[in-house]
């Protein structure tokens, strides 16, 4: 490769000019506009679920005793699995749990759910939620009954840092053209779509089998079809929130190595 005194250079017979730190700022103020914009639709998926998660609260009664047979016959107890309530309190204000402050105010209120598996604790709030119990329970399984989700719920952190990891990478200026030899980073950059989405798949994996899981379960305590059929819609859309941040996360980086590609990548004179 030979660079000439007018910014141009000659490769494999073609003439490229080399772009400059000004185009490059450009595309980065571009690629990070437009992964703020494709961010901005993350609640168009979660919204579903949370709106549900509301209306579920007038039919706890419904599940809360099928969930506790649910927690008994999955043999999970022998195994060290608790089940924490956590009772809203209005009076409690932010007498929360250290480091734990927004995450029980969610589950008081009967908005969310969670699985701690270093504590083999399901913790939610079974006057008004006990509809996620059974997701959560399958989380449990996972982690204590299955090598595999086992796995899966190890990968999920590892997953995460690795697409955000991607993200960054996305916004790497191109300084080569498209023929040029590769380097294990330049494999990277023409693959950090793929990379940053399969970092999501072992969450989105995890969690459709603690809902088929979760699900397995309630059935086998004899929940009714009707309550079966509502809580594989719940559930569903749970899944559809995890499933869209893969989806926008794996947008975001796309469109971020794109618009560096076309504002750092050499351009070819014809």
């Amino acid at each position: 490769m030979v660079r000439s005194v007018n910014n141009t250079y000659n490769y494999n017979g073609n003439t490229y000019v080399r772009r400059n730190e000004k185009d490059a700022l450009v595309g980065f103020y571009l690629a990070s506009a437009a992964s703020a914009v494709l961010f901005k639709l993350l609640p168009s998926f979660s919204n579903p679920f949370e709106k549900q998660m509301l209306r579920e609260h007038a039919n706890n009664y419904l599940y809360r005793d099928y969930f506790d047979r649910a927690v008994e016959q999955s043999g999970l107890l022998q195994k060290g699995l608790q089940v924490e309530h956590l009772a809203f309190s209005p009076q409690e204000g932010a007498a929360l749990r250290d480091g734990f402050a927004v995450a029980d105010a969610e589950i008081k209120a009967g908005l969310n759910a969670c699985y701690e598996p270093k504590l083999k604790t399901i913790r939610l709030n079974k006057d008004k939620a006990t509809i996620t119990g059974f997701h959560e329970l399958g989380h449990a399984v996972n982690h204590l009954s299955s090598k595999f989700g086992k796995v899966l719920q190890k990968l999920r952190v590892p997953g995460y840092v690795i697409s955000g990891l991607m993200a960054s990478i996305a916004t790497f200026s191109r300084p080569k053209p498209k023929d040029a030899p590769r380097n294990a980073l330049d494999w990277v950059l023409d693959n950090c779509t793929t990379i940053a989405v399969a970092g999501m798949l072992p969450t989105v994996a995890e969690e459709a089998m603690a809902s088929y899981k979760g699900i397995k379960l309630a059935k086998t305590v004899g929940l009714s079809e009707p309550l079966v059929k509502n809580l594989k819609k719940f559930y569903g859309k749970a899944l559809l929130s995890y499933a869209g941040y893969a989806t926008v996360t794996g947008l975001a980086v796309y469109s971020m190595s794109k618009i560096m590609e076309i504002f750092t990548r050499p351009k070819k004179i014809s």
